[in-house]
């Protein structure tokens, strides 16, 4: 009976002493699907504009294109953008709610916020036939203008200040890649609203537009790039976890309880778990979206590693509370 209770004690101890462990594997928050950097959008005559955000990285290219069209008569388009730059994370994540409602304050501007600080630049194109026998719809040409800071109170006069005006079809030599309209010039996160005018507001056209934000590295935002790195990191750290512990196993077999087949449970869900959202940003890295089922089976790993993680660090303390009363 005394050899019993000292094994009981001895291998209580040494589960309090992966307790620290277990609380870290439950502790982990639950992760939101990565922002695109592909999008492909269908704009009627009673849409409002395109508001798309973005966190990118310097240098990244910005490609606009009307993928298909549908003009059962002949209609000519007035397309302008506006890109801009938000110094503050906080000053755009309300953007949606900020258009829907400040309708007086934006006035004519494309800016959400005209008040807000940061940098923009507003191009626009001018007479875009579309006809039902076209083959393809005009490329849009990249904007030679400079970034424009916004200096509160902005009035329309200075958003017109700093835009450029193009015709119909891109320059030979105006850009460097097909439908790239803009160039990020600062990391950080970006907005684009893409405005459509028509000279016919009553005719049933249509225009799918395709917006692609791709860097050097792939279509990973900049806060979402360090979080694909971590996940590989950790999953690393997790195929060492298990490796020690199956040392550490085979050198104590005779003395295992059963929950310590548990905590193996526990690593072996953190590794695969690690590896699926590694996985994830992999995949919206290569293809610009998530991808909805492996999005829904890494948060299912996630919550199945977190509950059995929880529920082992209750057993364990309840086992070294009888330990020590033995």
């Amino acid at each position: 009976m005394a050899d019993s209770s000292r094994r009981w004690v001895r291998n209580s101890s040494r589960l309090l002493s992966f307790i620290p462990f277990l609380l870290i594997t439950s502790l982990n928050g639950v992760n939101a699907a990565p922002e695109m950097g592909l999008w492909t959008i269908t704009v009627l005559n009673t849409s409002r504009p395109l508001l798309l955000r973005k966190a990118m990285y310097k240098d990244t290219d910005i490609q606009l294109r009307v993928a298909s069209f549908g003009c059962p008569e002949e209609v000519t388009f007035s397309i302008q953008w506006f890109l801009k730059y938000y110094p503050c994370h906080n000053e755009y994540n309300n953007i949606d709610e900020m258009y829907e409602k400040t309708p007086l304050n934006r006035g004519k501007s494309m800016d959400p916020n005209p008040l807000g600080p940061g940098e923009y630049i507003h191009h626009r194109y001018k007479d875009l036939s579309c006809r039902s026998d076209m083959h393809m719809f005009p490329m849009f040409n990249k904007s030679k203008a400079e970034p424009k800071t916004v200096s509160p109170p902005q009035i329309e006069g200075e958003l017109q200040d700093g835009s450029f005006t193009s015709s119909s079809v891109a320059e030979a030599g105006s850009y460097r890649k097909d439908h790239v309209i803009a160039t990020t010039w600062k990391d950080g996160p970006y907005l684009l609203v893409v405005q459509i005018n028509s000279s016919k507001q009553d005719a049933n056209w249509n225009l799918t537009f395709s917006v692609v934000m791709k860097g050097t590295h792939g279509y990973l935002s900049v806060t979402e790039w360090p979080l694909m790195i971590f996940y590989m990191v950790m999953c690393v750290v997790y195929i060492l976890y298990a490796l020690l512990w199956f040392v550490w196993a085979s050198c104590y077999w005779k003395d295992l309880l059963r929950i310590q087949f548990w905590i193996a449970g526990v690593i072996f869900l953190g590794m695969i778990e690690k590896a699926v959202f590694c996985a994830e940003y992999q995949n919206t890295n290569n293809v610009g979206a998530a991808s909805q089922g492996l999005l829904i089976f890494a948060e299912l790993i996630s919550a199945m590693k977190r509950t059995l993680a929880r529920l082992l660090v209750i057993i364990v303390s309840l086992a070294t509370a009888l330990s020590s009363r033995v």
